[in-house]
């Protein structure tokens, strides 16, 4: 009944039984039972599809509709599925009959969808061996004991320095001459007689088309005000160059025909009668057919006929100028088909070590990961060759696994696949009687309904399990969502007090209008992905489900775009009072992509979220989308963040954290969302952050100690930011440096802000930010903001808390922010520990 009581108040909708139903039947489960026997307390079923079926032949003989709720009770144990359990709608249970999946009192159940290896045999190299049961192959993942091992990799895990050591950075993959980016050009002075120089290899001897990828905005053809030409023959004057409309706006020009020897050469380019022009990057070839089209990268370029030539050659690879272009240094762009290294690193690795090897690469800006095949090596670039979906830039971090001869360091283990054995090299702690486990699937529980029929798997709960041993598919980037426990179609379904371990993608996936379903106090920890995903567009999307009082934390082991709960899109969902903590991105986070995919009337409260973004950058320990440009009406209240981290590798090879985070990041025109009575503590650039958004209320809440920036506006300059309203908050900060209100100066209008009034500001360090000179705000000066009429009424003073540096953030009974209408907090009903049912 406390269960039933929950999700009505929730708004899940579960009716309480009225009518009389028959007394609750009972199956039993137990590692030594027997699917012959009768599933009672003293001959129990051995399997829980025994079970499923049991419950379904008892449903069948009781009309299609169960009279008696019924309950399946599992011993102590650990029972290793040999396939997915799937439910379907003939399993469902109803509000008055549920099905209850529960371990029997208060035994450790554990659903497995590994299998156990042969026993470990010590060898005189140092290693152990185990071999391999029939059809167990191709995982990726094993357990030894209750410990996640490491799959063999270079360079090795660094345990001091978990996110910030272990890794080696990408190197220029290519030829020096093709060291560059598309959209990352020359920009050429406009001064007669500037010149930039390439030193080139000619693969062979023939006259070459040449194309021409530029940009300029001189209002006329630029043709013939340039030259190219090789070594010491006569320059060719460019043609095809007519003006693209911008500076950044480019084309491809057939701008000349150049004859050219094999071998070594150096190309000269000439502005010979001024007039400026963005270089980006010349294609030269003797297939007269090749045409670039659009291409804007080098994957999208046509290859050459078999037998001719397609040389590319990035502006910005020039060795020798004269004048003033301006060449870029650094350039973020890159490839998507190589990993470039260093000599010295791909001897390390074999052609046979390659055979299997895969790669754990945060490519582009850093905001996503990425696990990819290693389709073989290059080994005069020198390069890996591999095929990503993001561009690979210069110093992005890395790593090789699943190579043998990487199995140097306690812990690690490889698969070998060819002798049937997985070789282990064992940690100190680690005893022959250990039990190793390697997963065989990538879910263990699906409820399969037909939304679209209307046909749902309802009213089945689960009780107090451990899911467990599941593996994790190649890929990553933004849309990873491997999961142990599917909800496709699931309707007023529960999993409460269970576990998740040990798994290789998130605990609990939500899709194809799932609804009315709740994950109360469970535990999902060291997960592969995050916690909770719901996913789909707006039709088929989950709704009105419940995520309370978890404890979700050190997830993202496998793959780091996500969260403790992601909803991509998802409407009317409740996620309360969760703890989630170590994440490598975002604690929550909802997501409109159009209108066709939106999250709106989510409400995220209560919860506890703490070290977030700890290998990533660019986001927020809550941070929502808003690209379908409509009012949300998410309401994001009482939540308690802080420390938000952030990471990112520059281009030049520094590494960087804390770096660019926020505690609540409003993102890309997310619109009438409610920020109210949270506690941000501890960020890079800002406690909030509003992204060309508009209608937005901020009230109530308390932003403490962001490092750069404490509150940050991030208008585009369309006219879309507007009347975000920002009132009776506290915000206070240590750094003497950061800036108060920070906007993009350039695009900074005040009816970007609708009412800003009745806040209390505070400088911890002495620094009085009523009178100092510097420009606190986008305006200037605190005097400058009052004067275009923000925070006239607010004031600046010492909020007066009880003990902020041991994280005490109530109020004295004299706070001034009482004054200004500021609402004491309900910090006792922060967290699991104050989740009201």
């Amino acid at each position: 009944m406390k269960l039933t009581f929950a999700l009505c108040v929730s708004g899940c909708l579960w009716g309480l039984a009225t009518s009389a139903v028959a007394a609750p039947r009972t199956f039993y489960i137990a590692p030594g039972g027997r699917d012959l026997a009768v599933g009672s307390r003293t001959a129990p079923f051995a399997t829980l599809e025994r079970a499923r079926q049991a419950v379904r032949n008892l449903k069948q003989k009781q009309g299609g509709q169960l009279k008696q709720p019924v309950s399946v009770l599992l011993a102590g144990g650990t029972y290793f599925l040999q396939s997915p359990l799937v439910f379907t709608p003939d399993d469902s249970g109803s509000d008055a009959c549920p099905v209850i999946y529960s371990a029997l009192g208060n035994e450790r159940v554990v659903i497995s969808g590994g299998r156990r290896l042969g026993e470990w045999r010590a060898m005189g190299d140092g290693l152990w061996r185990a071999s391999v049961p029939k059809g167990s192959k191709d995982f990726r993942r094993l357990r030894v004991g209750q410990a996640d091992a490491i799959r063999a990799r270079t360079p090795n895990f660094d345990p001091q320095h978990p996110h910030t050591g272990g890794w080696w950075f990408t190197q220029f993959g290519g030829q020096p001459w093709e060291k560059g980016a598309f959209g990352q050009a020359v920009g050429s002075a406009q001064d007669v007689g500037t010149k930039l120089g390439w030193q080139v290899n000619v693969p062979a001897t023939a006259t070459y088309t040449v194309w021409l990828r530029y940009a300029h905005n001189m209002q006329s053809a630029m043709d013939e005000h340039t030259t190219l030409r090789s070594g010491n023959e006569a320059p060719v004057a460019l043609t095809d160059l007519p003006d693209t409309g911008a500076w950044g706006s480019f084309r491809w020009g057939k701008v000349a025909v150049l004859p050219l020897a094999a071998g070594n050469q150096t190309l000269a380019w000439e502005n010979v009668k001024g007039g400026g022009l963005n270089l980006d990057a010349f294609v030269l070839t003797d297939d007269p057919n090749w045409n670039p089209a659009n291409a804007d990268s080098m994957e999208n370029l046509p290859t050459a006929l078999v037998g001719k030539q397609r040389l590319v050659i990035q502006a910005e690879a020039a060795t020798s100028k004269v004048g003033t272009p301006t060449i870029p240094q650094n350039a973020e762009g890159g490839g998507r088909d190589r990993i470039g290294l260093s000599a010295e690193q791909l001897i390390g690795l074999s052609d046979k070590d390659l055979a299997g090897a895969e790669v754990n690469i945060f490519p582009a800006w850093g905001w996503v990961n990425a696990r990819l095949a290693v389709n073989g090596a290059d080994r005069q670039l020198p390069a890996l060759l591999v095929h990503s979906n993001e561009q690979i830039w210069m110093n992005n971090r890395f790593y090789v696994e699943n190579a043998r001869s990487a199995l140097d360091s306690p812990g690690e283990w490889f698969l070998d696949e060819g002798a049937g054995e997985v070789l282990y090299k064992p940690r100190p702690s680690d005893s022959q009687k250990s039990v190793a486990v390697a997963p065989t699937m990538d879910r263990l529980v699906t409820l399969a309904g037909d939304a679209t029929a209307d046909k749902f798997v309802e009213n089945i709960r689960f009780q107090g399990l451990t899911f467990s041993d599941t593996d994790y598919t190649l890929g990553g980037y933004y849309s990873q969502a491997d999961s142990a426990f599917w909800l496709q179609g699931g309707r007023r379904c529960a999993i409460e007090n269970c576990r998740f371990e040990h798994l290789g993608g998130y605990a609990v996936r939500m899709e194809q209008r799932s609804n009315g379903n709740a994950v109360v106090r469970c535990t999902m920890d060291h997960l592969g992905g995050g916690g909770v995903v719901m996913l789909g567009d707006t039709k088929s999307q989950a709704f009105d489900n419940l995520i309370a009082a978890n404890d979700i934390h050190d997830c993202g082991q496998m793959y780091a775009h996500v969260a403790g709960v992601y909803i991509t899109t998802g409407s009317g969902n409740k996620v309360l009072n969760n703890r989630i903590e170590r994440m490598p991105r975002y604690g929550v986070s909802l997501k409109s992509y159009a209108d066709d995919a939106s999250s709106h009337n989510n409400v995220v409260a209560y919860n506890e979220i703490i070290d977030t973004n700890l290998e990533t950058n660019d986001t927020g320990a809550i941070e929502t989308l808003g690209r379908d440009k409509a009012e949300s009406g998410n309401r994001i209240e009482y939540n308690l963040i802080r420390n938000v981290v952030g990471l990112k590798v520059t281009t030049d090879g520094v590494m960087h954290t804390p770096y660019f985070t926020w505690g609540i990041y409003l993102d890309d025109f997310s619109s009438g969302t409610m920020v109210r009575g949270n506690i941000v503590d501890g960020t890079v650039v800002g406690a909030l952050c509003i992204h060309n958004g508009k209608d937005n209320v901020v009230e109530n809440n308390v932003f403490l100690n962001g490092s750069e920036m404490n509150i940050r506006l991030q208008p585009h300059g369309d006219g879309f930011m507007h009347n975000n309203s920002f009132r009776h908050n506290i915000v206070a900060y240590k750094d003497p440096n950061a800036i108060l209100w920070y906007s993009y100066a350039n695009t900074w209008k005040r009816d970007i802000l609708g009412e800003v009034d009745n806040n209390l500001y505070w400088q911890t360090g002495g620094l009085d930010l009523a009178t100092t000179s510097q420009g606190i705000t986008p305006e200037g000066t605190w005097g400058k903001w009052q004067e275009a009429g923000l925070d006239t009424h607010s004031q600046v003073a010492n909020p007066q808390f009880e003990g902020l540096n041991r994280g005490d953030y109530r109020l004295k009974a004299n706070s001034p922010a009482y004054k200004l209408g500021f609402q004491p907090l309900p910090l006792g009903r922060i967290g699991p520990k104050g989740y009201i049912p």
